[in-house]
């Protein structure tokens, strides 16, 4: 475990997920070399007094640079990289709460995982909810900080990890997330008679269908922002009965006709589904919509 400072891989991509898993990432991108080299890599760290930085390859590999062996549009990037780290370290630090990377060493698999904790002491007879959130763009530090001002609002802990994201298939990301969830409960002093999760858009869809496979693990929520349930829900899958938080865009109208189909299988499943609008399309809420959602989540408003 080590503390970390934030940073944010790049302005959020908004994008349309109706026709299936996209494979849409903005951590992993495309870099071109000075030399005319290209691959698709994302951003370990960068050193900007030595003018220096280390990518991680899509299979894995670190690989170290010069800032001189990048073409000018990368240069670029790594300039809103960094510039982006300081923006929200310090707001991390002007909330007072707490953001650390894990390992997340399972039995099968190593999954780093980013937790914000919200300030304040805590009860030790009253633990906080989790809320695991999943970015279909693959980014999860960058998507965990556009919900920490809500996460401190309402004390919920925010949790968000590697690999997930659109590219992978239903059946990758619940054997990683079942090898996850007991690393979490280690590592994490949480509420665990009571799960939530969430996501935006392919994220929501990952979760509500996580949220169906689960065994010996109470879901007491779950997060859907712009989200759906498939191209065509099976009526024999067995979500759990739980609260359901519907946040969509009043402009986002593919994911409006969804959310009647949505709603209607979710209730006879015995969720409990309420819609929260806000003014936009196909994209995150606003903090004030996010914190009314959090709230009517953990059964504080009504």
């Amino acid at each position: 475990m080590k503390n970390i400072s934030p940073s944010l891989f790049g302005l959020f991509s908004l994008f349309l997920f109706l026709c299936g898993p996209l494979a849409a990432n903005s951590e992993v991108r495309g870099w071109t070399m000075k030399n005319g080299d290209a691959m698709e890599a994302e951003i370990l760290s960068v050193d900007e007094k030595n003018r220096t930085l280390i990518l991680r390859n899509e299979k894995g590999d670190e690989l170290p640079f010069s800032f001189d062996d990048l073409g000018m549009t990368d240069n670029a990037w790594v300039m809103e990289w960094l510039d982006m780290n300081e923006e929200l370290a310090a707001k991390v630090k002007e909330l007072g709460g707490t953001l650390k990377r894990f390992e997340g060493q399972g039995a099968k698999f190593k999954t780093g995982y980013y937790v914000y904790h919200p300030s304040g002491e805590v009860d030790p007879t009253k633990p906080r909810p989790l809320l695991f959130l999943i970015d279909p763009s693959g980014n999860p530090m960058r998507y965990l900080l556009r919900h920490i001002e809500a996460a401190e609002q309402t004390k919920f802990i925010v949790v968000s990890a590697e690999y997930f994201r659109n590219r992978r298939t239903l059946e990758e990301m619940f054997v990683r997330f079942d090898d996850l969830i007991p690393v979490i409960d280690k590592d994490v002093a949480y509420n665990t008679q009571g799960l939530y999760l969430g996501g935006t858009s392919g994220g929501a869809w990952a979760a509500f269908n996580t949220a169906s496979r689960l065994e010996n693990r109470k879901v007491a929520g779950i997060y859907s922002n712009v989200g759906w349930l498939g191209p065509d829900p099976s009526e024999d899958t067995t979500y759990p009965a739980c609260r359901v938080a519907m946040v969509n865009g009043n402009k986002d109208f593919a994911v409006a006709h969804e959310a009647h189909t949505v709603t209607r299988v979710l209730q006879k499943r015995g969720c409990t589904v309420s819609l929260f609008a806000f003014e936009g399309g196909h994209q995150i809420p606003p903090v004030s919509v996010q914190v009314k959602s959090f709230r009517w989540l953990l059964g504080e408003t009504e």
